[in-house]
């Protein structure tokens, strides 16, 4: 673990030790704003591959070649990409691939959690490790996996010991949903909570609050399309997909089904997602937000864009920005097909999280669905219950005697 001391701990897997060696000094220096940082270097990938099954390290950098054990180049080539898929299995950490063949490993480049520099680029390597260090991605991590694991013993420890008379005739694998079920929705009440009493800020008072981030799943949890997903058209353009999730449903290419399923849908039915702002946040794409803009700010006009707000309203459904969302507002009156394979090519952002999902697709079911009736007046029933008061009758104009050639004459 590391020391209260030291703001960060870095391990160096490169063959040349001294180049290692010249790399601590000089991160040592160009770093020396961030505090204490404890580098540690390993020349052997399979050692390095060890210890980061066992230690926490903020960040790796890692070279691609690995010449140590005298093995022929051509069997060393890749070794670094190797070591980086097995140890982001074990634990992943932000990497910095330090390396004179940066083609091997370009591909894998996600800045700032995965960078490339050019072993001859040593003027790039300490803005590189910067970013990953600062980006606290390894910290999160460990404390969100030791809350896992924290909760999973303690579920095993108070609810399935407890009863595991009753689930021992049971089929282990019915208790692996049990399990996970009861996981993902401790960690959506209680997550925020628990580690807001190790990371930095106010996340309880964000948890305490309805949040923009309980609305989204991002990115998009399923491999395929699914109902409820944001996407961007090739204009730009917001849409919701409101095609059911069981047409979209398909297994993955990968998986190992005899005969995979897929999708049953040709065309995928989506919903307009009207921006409340456009990029200079002064206009809108809404066309009850735009009438109020332009208009002379009367009561009507207010009313036609308040409707985008209401949670009751037949037409609208507003979502609140986050990260690369914007607000938008859901026209349900805005609704068109296009085929899958086209959608399929569009931009997934995210997918609505439960039971925003399910709120969104009932409310256009009830939208496209719903059916007018006449009015049908209980007055008469609530004067009796004495839930009103009755009306005053109304009483009818009075009529004068007739003229002659029966005209009628009024008061």
């Amino acid at each position: 673990m590391t020391s209260p001391d030291v703001a960060y701990r870095v391990l160096i897997v490169d063959d040349d030790a001294r180049m290692a060696e010249q790399l601590q000094e000089l991160l040592t220096d160009e770093l020396e704003d961030l505090g204490v940082i404890h580098f540690e270097a390993e020349q052997d990938f399979a050692a390095a591959e060890e210890r980061l099954s066992h230690s926490d390290f903020d960040l790796v950098i890692l070279d691609v070649r690995d010449a140590s054990d005298g093995s022929p180049s051509a069997d060393i080539e890749g070794r670094g990409r190797e070591l980086y898929e097995r140890i982001a299995r074990i634990r992943w950490v932000p990497v910095v691939f330090f390396t004179g063949v940066p083609e091997q490993v370009r591909a894998l480049e996600e800045p700032p959690l995965i960078r490339v520099v050019t072993k001859n680029a040593l003027d790039d390597i300490a803005p590189a490790v910067r970013d990953g260090l600062v980006s606290g991605v390894s910290a999160l991590t460990r404390r969100i996996s030791g809350l896992v694991e924290d909760y999973v013993r303690n579920f095993m420890r108070d609810v399935v010991a407890p009863h595991w008379n009753e689930m021992a005739g049971a089929d282990q694998n019915e208790i692996v949903p049990v399990i996970v079920n009861r996981l993902a929705a401790w960690l959506r009440e209680n997550g925020l909570h628990k580690l807001d009493q190790t990371v930095e800020g106010d996340l309880a008072a964000v948890a305490a609050r309805p949040s923009a981030a309980r609305v989204y799943l991002m990115p998009p949890v399923t491999h395929h399309l699914t109902a409820a997903d944001l996407v961007v058209d090739p204009d730009g353009g917001w849409w919701l997909v409101l095609t059911p999730a069981c047409d979209l449903y398909e297994d993955h290419p990968d998986s190992n089904v005899a005969k995979p399923r897929t999708a049953k849908a040709h065309y995928v039915r989506l919903a307009r997602a009207d921006r409340v702002f456009t990029e200079d946040e002064k206009r809108s794409e809404s066309p009850a937000i735009s009438a109020w803009h332009a208009s002379s700010k009367g009561s009507k006009d207010k009313a036609q864009a308040q409707r985008a707000f209401r949670v009751d309203d037949n037409r609208y459904r507003a979502l609140p920005r986050y990260l690369d969302i914007p607000h938008l507002v859901i026209d349900f009156e805005n609704v068109k097909s296009e085929e899958l394979d086209e959608v399929r090519a569009w931009k997934r952002v995210a997918t609505l999280d439960s039971p925003f999902a399910e709120a969104m697709l009932i409310a256009y079911s009830r939208s496209v669905g719903r059916i007018g009736t006449p009015d049908v007046s209980f007055d008469d029933v609530q004067v009796q219950l004495e839930l009103m008061k009755a009306k005053p009758a109304s009483v009818p104009a009075q009529v004068s005697t007739s003229a002659p050639r029966g005209e009628v004459v009024r008061d």
